[in-house]
């Protein structure tokens, strides 16, 4: 499956480097910096087309390269069209004031290479990452509660990239990070044991700081019940002062609702964690012992009022961190230090971690420490997503647990399905603010994105089970004596196949720029392409049976584009609705 838009933007360069060896452009033009939009991109690119009607693809090169090669652009358009190779795909040509270079595709060649639609893999036609191994860190929400709705913002979209970037040649890991140690953990276990404590009848506070909610009573009941009747005695008692029976007991909640994640992710999320990485286990293996005494070995630490401080200062940071306090307890910075450190030893080429907004300031200290270490910071990025909000019917929905609302991933998959959280996600930017609309989410109409790309799946099937009893269709769903009539020319017949072939680019896109969102956009605009399709051109009506196969074909194809791409957004494909 041919790439069109890398296919026009390599002959556009090629054309320009032709016409400056004609000497028809200066040798001051860039060739380099070609850009080419399809049609029904979007908006926000810089194409304004003049015109009514623009090409499939236009490109406003011509007007960046004025001042290069002193000449006006739509003269520059003309003489680059003249320098192009002339190419099959290529309908016709046209400049358009101020200076775009419009390009229609050839109806012949779209229809003649319908089947390498339907035989190809995309995935072999987009190249970008080239083996390259690509970590990608998130959700990471500390096992001191159940997952909350906030915590997976950026959960379907990553999985959704993950899938992208894998169908684009890249090796990639899927990692959490669980922070199961330290001062959470702690507040956790004392959160536990004063709730216990009070069950049994116990006199003891239990202050606003310590968690809330009806799971710490639950944890405390299920770790009482699995621990023998002497250790029951000795970590249940009014004794508070005892760290290290606090320290135990958050360990036994920490694991338990680390075991609780991990299966609603894997169950009720469907997403596949390739690495568990767990802070204790960093600790346990002394993994952040050495990566401190690496950093006093090369002098990038100091010490200051019994505090060991690195100099982050040094490499762009507001502020020296502590990376280990005077009492001699590790800063929260310093195992966030190993874990990077011990993402880099892994060999990643690129490492990227999705985290909320609250921790969008965190990203420069660890580029600091890292470069520190010596590392290739250029590799470390971050991505910041932000906040979520329920609404129904225009409203803002509170998420109360105790009000029998939704509060966890699984009560809304309960609530509207999965495929529609999911589709809902992922067709969100994580960088700006998302309201998920219940109501929307539970409808079975075009104002529901996913029923709305669904349902053009399930009208290309339903042709395709009509042509296959008729026995146009075999029963691997191959059309009989292929044809070789004349184009398919029906108007709505090549807008549907114009959007076919932008799968690849589409791919190619959200691989380089990590807009997981323009997938699900571009879903909705094939299926719009596919309803229009469907009521505009009767595909088993009339006598001509070349006609008829032509078409099929055509179907054939939109099945396994649109299968493809809701395939990659992790949604079904339901044959019937």
């Amino acid at each position: 499956m041919l790439n069109l838009n890398k296919e026009i933007r390599s002959d556009i360069e090629e054309g320009i480097k032709t016409a400056i060896a004609a000497g028809a452009l200066a040798s001051t033009a860039d060739k380099t910096n070609v850009v080419v939009e399809a049609s029904s991109e979007k908006g926000g690119g810089k194409l304004q087309e003049a015109e009514t009607h623009r090409g499939d693809y236009a490109s406003a090169v011509a007007l960046a390269m004025t001042k290069q090669v002193g000449k006006p652009p739509m003269e520059i358009v003309k003489i680059i069209a003249e320098h192009m190779p002339k190419k099959e795909y290529i309908g016709r040509m046209k400049a358009a004031a101020p200076g775009y270079l419009n390009i229609w595709l050839n109806p012949g060649w779209m229809t003649a290479r319908l089947n390498n639609l339907i035989q190809d893999n995309v995935c072999d036609t987009v190249k970008a990452g080239e083996g390259k191994s690509v970590n990608l860190e998130f959700i990471s929400a500390n096992p001191t509660g159940p997952l909350t709705l906030g915590n997976v913002r950026s959960a379907f979209s990553v999985d959704t990239l993950g899938k992208v970037l894998e169908c684009a040649g890249f090796n990639v890991t899927r990692e959490y990070y669980f922070n199961d140690t330290g001062a959470q953990v702690k507040k956790l276990g004392e959160s536990v044991v004063r709730r216990v404590l009070q069950q049994k009848g116990e006199t003891v506070d239990y202050g606003d700081e310590l968690y809330q909610g009806d799971y710490i009573n639950e944890l405390g009941r299920e770790i009482a019940e699995g621990l023998k009747e002497n250790e029951n005695k000795e970590l249940f008692q009014a004794d508070l002062v005892d760290s290290q029976m606090i320290e135990r007991v958050g360990g036994l909640a920490a694991t338990r609702l680390t075991a609780d994640i991990k299966k609603m992710i894997a169950e009720d999320m469907r997403i596949e964690f390739d690495v568990w990485t767990s802070e204790d286990d960093l600790r346990q293996k002394g993994k952040v012992a050495a990566v401190i005494e690496k950093l006093k070995a090369s002098d990038k630490v100091y010490k200051k009022d019994g505090a060991w401080y690195l100099k982050t200062t040094a490499y762009g940071d507001s502020e020296d961190r502590v990376v280990i306090k005077s009492d001699g307890e590790y800063a929260y910075i310093a195992p966030d230090i190993a874990y990077h450190q011990d993402k880099y030893d892994r060999g990643f080429d690129e490492i990227f971690t999705f985290v909320g907004a609250d921790h969008q300031g965190h990203l420069p200290k660890v580029k600091a420490a890292m470069e520190a270490l010596g590392n290739d910071v250029t590799k470390l990025h971050q991505i910041t997503c932000q906040w979520m909000r329920m609404t129904k019917d225009g409203q803002q929905v509170k998420l109360s647990k105790r009000l029998g609302q939704i509060v966890t991933p699984k009560d809304l998959i309960d609530e509207v399905g999965y495929d529609a959280m999911r589709f809902f996600m992922v067709q969100h930017a994580l960088n700006t603010h998302m309201d998920f609309d219940i109501g929307i989410a539970k409808e079975r109409s075009e104002r529901n994105p996913v029923y709305y790309v669904q349902y053009a799946y399930v009208r290309l099937q339903s042709i395709l089970r009509q042509a296959k009893e008729r026995g146009v269709i075999n029963e691997v769903g191959e059309v009989f004596e292929l044809s070789n009539s004349p184009a398919l020319t029906h108007v709505q017949e090549l807008n549907l196949i114009r959007q076919l072939y932008r799968l690849p680019e589409v791919i190619a896109g959200v691989a380089e720029r990590f807009e997981v969102h323009d997938l699900p956009y571009f879903a909705m605009e094939l299926a719009k392409a596919i309803h229009v399709f469907y009521k505009h051109v009767p595909v088993l009506a009339g006598e001509n049976q070349e006609l008829i196969k032509n078409r099929l074909q055509l179907v054939l194809a939109a099945r396994e584009v649109m299968g493809k791409t809701l395939d990659l957004i992790g949604v079904s494909k339901p044959d019937v609705m």
